[in-house]
């Protein structure tokens, strides 16, 4: 383990930080069991909300006119969508408290050294406060040009679009279309800024036992170039290989199940299908090989960050190490 910062150590810091040889494949094959198991629980909890939206799609369908008013579609499928709302928030909220745990577990390896182990205690309490306010700069730096599209398609419907000729509707469609664009390329930057500055919020929280997210800041001061470098080679690289590895999958396990669904005719033959083990068991074993790769690329990423809070400027762990042994 290099005893100072570098971007060589930011980069390889997964792969020489301890436990290298058991901890990565141990924290990914639990990831994938655990979320496997709660996304098939939860499609199984909510298999009478998914058979009345399909109903409800399949009477909107043999209702609607040949050319039905955007307008009426997009209140449709809104209001369609509305049963559906309890149980993403459900599932929102149970992988909000599944990250927190694989997330201190993975910061424990580089930070503490400590083996695989899963627990709900005060390292992820803490990590779900973390979490939490990294999703909200998230949500706040992309939400002004999510709130422009919104706003501009809602104001189309309003005005009608079945009043417009084809000539007025692209020229009211470009400036949207474009101004979305161009504000998306403006905060993206922004939000690479403010996320690579604050990357190490997650290892400094395990490593000084409170919630730590600005303070992040100070560790990163110097290291942005490095931190993101590191994490750009290993999230292009994992998500590379994650790609191929899930379009194999695609064509191997779920290729030939998915023409069953073909003669579907009805809402009680497609939940009859999808909850049938000729469809279940591909889909959890295709679902259980991705979420794997996930773990990896998930706890891969995070050394990079994980390094710099190692190194803390003010006091690295391995500084404290070695000031105990004068103790």
């Amino acid at each position: 383990m290099p005893t100072r910062f570098s971007f060589d150590g930011a980069l390889s810091n997964a792969f020489r930080a301890a436990h290298m040889r058991s901890f990565p494949w141990l924290f990914a094959a639990a990831f994938a069991l655990v979320v496997t198991i709660a996304s098939l629980i939860l499609t199984y909890l909510a298999r009478d909300t998914f058979m009345e939206v399909i109903s409800a799609f399949e009477s909107f369908a043999e209702t609607a006119n040949d050319e039905p008013d955007p307008y009426t579609v997009f209140s449709f499928l809104f209001g369609m969508m509305a049963p559906l709302v309890p149980w993403v928030i459900a599932g929102g909220l149970g992988y909000w408290v599944i990250r927190a745990v694989f997330e201190a577990a993975s910061q424990r390896r580089y930070i503490r050294d400590e083996r695989f182990s899963l627990r709900l205690g005060a390292d992820e309490l803490r990590m779900m406060v973390v979490l939490l306010l990294w999703w909200l700069l998230y949500t706040v730096t992309f939400g002004l040009p999510v709130l422009y599209i919104f706003n501009g398609i809602m104001g189309l419907f309003e005005i009608g679009l079945d009043d417009m000729s084809e000539e007025e509707m692209a020229r009211k469609m470009i400036p949207l279309v474009f101004g979305g664009i161009g504000l998306m390329l403006l905060v993206m930057p922004v939000y690479v800024f403010l996320a690579t500055r604050l990357a190490p919020c997650f290892a400094m929280t395990i490593k000084d036992r409170r919630i730590v997210f600005f303070d992040a800041w100070k560790v990163s001061r110097g290291r942005f170039w490095p931190i993101l470098g590191a994490f750009v080679i290993l999230s292009v690289g994992g998500g590379i290989a994650s790609s191929v590895i899930s379009q194999v999958l695609q064509l191997i396990i779920l290729m030939p199940f998915t023409g069953s669904m073909n003669n579907v005719q009805s809402a009680e033959e497609a939940i009859g299908a999808i909850f049938s083990p000729s469809f279940l068991v591909p889909m959890a074993i295709y679902g259980f090989a991705t979420s794997f790769m996930s773990g990896l690329l998930l706890h891969f990423t995070g050394g990079p960050a994980a390094f710099a809070a190692r190194h803390d400027p003010r006091g690295g762990v391995d500084d404290a190490a070695q000031m105990a042994v004068f103790d």
